[in-house]
């Protein structure tokens, strides 16, 4: 039995050696998580960040996060659509022909 993978949650009759969990298997057969995945994720999460930063200084448009973020304006539409998803902002007054958007506190969410 040397050398075999054990995919069951079930002890081994070594007390050495622990059961592979499933998850581990698949990254192993799978080779990981590729870098440009994670490079991907820890920019939407940074974009998010800054755009939840932005909104605690009160409502603005999508214009004004992106003049104030840095962020191109399709990816700040982007990220406040999701926002607005789950309710993590609301849309307010219209400026200029562009809505406004603020974020909802923790206990309206609830």
């Amino acid at each position: 039995m040397t050398g075999e993978r054990i995919v069951s949650n079930q002890p081994t009759t070594s007390s050495k050696r622990k059961p592979l969990k499933a998850i581990k298997i698949l990254r192993d057969r799978r080779g990981g998580v590729s870098r440009e995945l994670l490079d991907r994720n820890r920019q939407r999460v940074a974009t998010r960040r800054a755009i939840i930063d932005a909104l605690k200084t009160g409502p603005k448009t999508v214009p004004q996060l992106s003049g104030q973020t840095g962020i191109p304006t399709h990816e700040a539409l982007w990220c406040l659509m999701g926002l607005r998803k789950y309710g993590e902002v609301t849309e307010g007054n219209e400026q200029e022909g562009y809505l406004e958007y603020q974020l909802v506190s923790k206990a309206e969410r609830e």
